[in-house]
């Protein structure tokens, strides 16, 4: 395991020449980040995020705050059970393949669009009720706005936020600050915790995007802090991190009934998405360091590639959510309504929706 780990940590690949792990790890005129804080205290966070949201908050804040709204916690009543039509439902959900559609039907002696509306009914009844779906964005929204005033308090000081080439400027012999050291740890614990609970949740149609970025933040996260990159990873949380909070307000506000709060949210949401994910990110943060890192350095090493190529990733899953939020916009335009597209619709609501659509 020793001779992985060194093998993996190569200094060749992951610090600037002419410094070692031993120099930074020992020097006495500047903090270096310790890589055992990454694996300890993150987890910790985490395990105090889950009892935070399921033991306090949602049982004694969220849940009769819902109550209180009027937002329901019922499902629909289950179709009768058929074990023929449970293979097809376990098997395609509400989008069987044209055969087993036919069969499934001949099998039952229905029509297929009985069929059809049997598998619609059945999936209704495990989609996410109301009231659970008030209680998961009123954690992230809390979340998300506790992250972004810790983030403007840590940073509002900092040299590189008002300069990013500060970034850069005498790297890798930055120190890591108290403040600086709680924004990533909160972070990464967040993180942590999502990815754990989500094997727990209910699927939704984008769980695979969702899954994909929380491991890729993760990851930049977690080398950033091994190699010092602190001080941009502080500026891609700050970017991201605030994106979200309008878009999370405009769903609570659509559950809640309230849809002229829920267009005026959601056109907060589409500026600041479009002025952080799709402007500042790329041509702020991105360009800096594809285009002016090794300048400042004045050198070249394995780890610009590799970081970058985690940022590249990145972009790409923002261009995909992108895409998908000018659907909304589209469909606000064309039909007057906004159906989220992105980050919490169960799949069965886009099924119902495409299967109504083709009833109609």
């Amino acid at each position: 395991m020793s001779g992985l780990m060194a093998w993996f940590w190569n200094e060749d690949v992951w610090l600037p020449p002419g410094y070692t792990w031993y120099y930074l790890t020992h020097s006495t005129h500047f903090n270096f980040p310790k890589f055992l804080d990454i694996w300890t205290y993150p987890f910790a966070i985490a395990v105090a995020f889950v009892i935070l949201r399921y033991l306090i908050l949602n049982p004694f804040l969220f849940y009769p705050l819902a109550r209180a709204i009027g937002i329901k916690n019922s499902r629909p009543r289950p179709p009768p059970h058929d074990n023929v039509l449970e293979a097809v439902f376990k098997q395609y959900r509400t989008r069987p393949s044209p055969e087993a559609l036919t069969n499934a039907a001949s099998a039952m002696g229905w029509e297929e669009r009985q069929v059809e509306r049997w598998l619609r009914q059945r999936v209704a009844t495990i989609r996410t009720s109301p009231r659970t779906k008030f209680c998961n964005l009123a954690w992230e929204t809390t979340y998300y706005i506790s992250y972004s005033i810790l983030g403007l308090y840590v940073l509002w000081d900092k040299t590189w936020l008002w300069d990013i080439d500060y970034c850069f400027i005498g790297f890798p012999e930055h120190s890591v600050d108290d403040c600086v050291w709680v924004y990533y740890m909160v972070s990464l614990g967040y993180y942590w915790c999502m990815t754990i609970t989500h094997f727990f949740e209910y699927r939704r149609k984008d769980s695979n995007q969702l899954f994909v970025h929380h491991l890729l933040t993760i990851l930049l996260i977690s080398f950033s802090w091994a190699v010092n990159f602190v001080r941009i990873g502080t500026l891609v949380l700050i970017v991201h991190e605030c994106g979200d909070i309008p878009m999370l307000v405009a769903k609570i506000c659509k559950l809640c009934g309230f849809n002229r709060g829920m267009d005026g949210f959601f056109l907060v949401f589409l500026l600041l998405w479009l002025s952080t994910r799709v402007g500042l990110y790329p041509f702020w943060i991105m360009r800096t360091t594809l285009f002016r890192a090794h300048v400042i350095l004045q050198m070249w090493y394995p780890v610009y590639y590799i970081f970058n190529g985690l940022l590249l990733l990145l972009l790409f899953i923002h261009i995909m959510w992108t895409y998908l939020i000018l659907r909304i916009v589209v469909r606000m335009l064309i039909y007057k309504e906004i159906s989220d597209v992105r980050s919490s619709s169960d799949a069965s609501d886009e099924d119902e929706a495409d299967a109504a659509k083709k009833e109609a």
